[in-house]
């Protein structure tokens, strides 16, 4: 700790950003790409692109195919087709103590199951962003849990230690080397300061029962998966003494008339829930998709008596938890975002990322500093240099490379989805070890450059793999998700050519300019938070 209150709030925001800075940075941008996971699905899944059709005739179709499948299961769960996600997603769980949960995407149009390429497309980023995909699903969760927190605590100490934030908002200063770090960092911090506080508070909040379990185990004992119960909505529920028995519902279309005739606007039908299809305790409920809310568990549900068709009583879960709940999520997943709310909170995401970027690489700037002072490089500083190389520019790398490898690999190929997977880590292991093998400055030049390239030629490899899916014959068709797939992947490109471009400009020797930011900064480096970052 330091001689005052911020300078120790200097220090602590310094090092908690730095030991997590890496898990942190590669949670953020992950997440700031799912919020786009249904439009990467689409466009890693030509096969199943589909324009969908209204969702009373999907939801027919869905329930009559169902019904041929899997007549004898235990409960139906359908995902009707929309703008983001043209496809039918089923669900259903097989009776019997041991019954398997099962899936399948379907046509929307025919009940057929869609062959598509096999890929995990956007949820692979998604898995990535929220429990570290490839470590056990709770393991990885408590990482991400514990690196939010230390983002927490460096948003907290960070807004503590600039007291002058709202004036160092209008300050930048370009082309003055460790200056203009410090200026770009708290610059990205400030614009979207209350969206990074809401992000990480919502995301610890959503997995609170792993972090903090004593108030659970109190509440439910052992039976902690009640806390589900209490959580999810439920539909309308009729209680039998006797087993169930086989019998023939109604047919499907007079319930579904129903619900779309009590539903004649607003938003259209979402979902579709079966309890016991196909004997005498059927229920089936409707669940209107919510409107642009914060609760995305507001959707209004009609349940039927799937045996009479007679419209049962809503019972609706309005209880404290389900309701914060909802808002939590719907904070942090923003399923229900407007397009215009969308982009801003993706922008937001890649301010995100900046702001931590510039934080680590400020890091690396100050202690270059140092060591031409002292005449020597430590290790510490050797390893940061080259972990930020890796993180910073090989991760936007070897997502770049997982878009390539969607359309490289065969499509008949068994286990193409672990392929494409297994090709994002090669990629990024390569670019941690060509960071460790480099020249600090060749390495920042190269890998900016191979990003790049590899993003605007995602646009050029789509066209000529999958010609039906190019950008120009998506916007000759109108499928406006995929033309901006490609648009934006091509636009990151740019953006990592600026960088090179910037990155590669002729510059002093590195000499020269550590001697002129000592010069230039002399008296930066004695306030309060500078004091604290210029000690090793």
């Amino acid at each position: 700790m330091q001689n005052s209150f911020r300078q120790s709030m200097a220090w602590l925001h310094t090092w908690v950003g730095l030991v997590l800075g890496w898990i942190i940075f590669t949670i953020f941008i992950m997440g700031t790409a799912t919020y786009f996971k249904p439009e990467i699905n689409q466009w890693m899944h030509p096969e199943a692109q589909f324009q969908a059709p209204a969702p009373e005739k999907a939801a027919l179709i869905g329930l009559m195919t169902l019904n041929r499948i899997a007549p004898d299961a235990e409960s139906w769960y359908l995902i009707l087709p929309n703008e983001r996600a043209p496809i039918t997603s089923v669900f259903w769980k097989e009776s019997g103590e041991n019954g398997q949960y099962k899936s399948q995407d379907m046509n929307p149009l025919t009940g057929e199951k869609v062959v598509a390429r096999d890929s995990l497309g956007g949820d692979f980023f998604y898995q990535m962003h929220y429990q570290l995909y490839g470590f056990p699903a709770i393991t990885g969760r408590i990482i991400v849990g514990i690196g939010a927190m230390f983002m927490l605590v460096a948003l907290i100490s960070g807004v503590i230690t600039h007291k002058k934030i709202f004036k160092e908002f209008f300050t930048f200063r370009p082309r003055k080397g460790q200056r203009s770090w410090l200026d770009f960092h708290n610059l990205t911090a400030v614009i979207a300061l209350p969206f990074f506080i809401m992000i990480t508070y919502t995301g610890l909040a959503i997995f609170f029962y792993l972090y903090m379990p004593w108030g659970l185990m109190a509440r439910f004992g052992s039976e902690t998966g009640k806390l589900y119960d209490e959580l999810q909505d439920s539909a309308a529920v009729v209680k039998y003494d006797s087993k169930p028995t086989n019998q023939r519902m109604q047919p499907f279309e007079l319930m579904i008339q129903q619900a779309a005739a009590e539903w004649q606007s607003g938003s259209p039908m979402g979902s579709i829930y079966v309890k016991l299809p196909n004997t005498n305790q059927a229920v089936i409920a409707f669940t209107r998709k919510p409107q642009e809310i914060l609760n995305n568990r507001l959707g209004e549900t009609l349940s039927f008596n799937a045996m009479t068709g007679v419209k049962l009583p809503n019972q609706k879960n309005q209880s404290a938890i389900a309701q914060t709940g909802g808002v939590i999520y719907g904070l942090h997943e923003a399923q229900l975002a407007s397009w215009p709310l969308r982009w801003l909170l993706f922008f937001s995401g890649l301010l995100g990322t900046m702001m931590i970027a510039t934080g680590l690489i400020l890091w690396t700037v100050k202690r270059r500093v140092q060591n031409l002072k002292a005449g020597k490089t430590s290790f510490g500083h050797y390893l940061v240099e080259r972990l930020n190389i890796a993180a910073i520019a090989g991760l936007p790398i070897a997502m770049a490379g997982y878009f390539w490898a969607n359309r490289l690999i065969p499509v008949q190929l068994a286990s193409r989805s672990d392929l494409e997977i297994r090709s994002f880590f090669i990629i990024w292991l390569i670019s941690l070890v060509h960071a460790l093998v480099r020249p600090w400055q060749k390495a920042w030049h190269e890998q900016l450059m191979v990003a790049a390239v590899l993003f605007m030629s995602i646009p050029f490899i789509n066209m000529v793999m999958t010609p039906g899916s190019s950008l120009l014959a998506t916007l000759q068709e109108g499928h406006t998700v995929l033309a901006a797939f490609d648009l934006t992947v091509f636009g990151v490109g740019l953006f990592f050519a600026c960088a090179t471009y910037k990155v590669m400009q002729p510059k002093h020797s590195t000499k020269h300019n550590a001697k002129r930011t000592i010069a230039k900064t002399h008296h930066d480096l004695h306030t309060p938070q500078h004091e604290e970052m210029s000690k090793p």
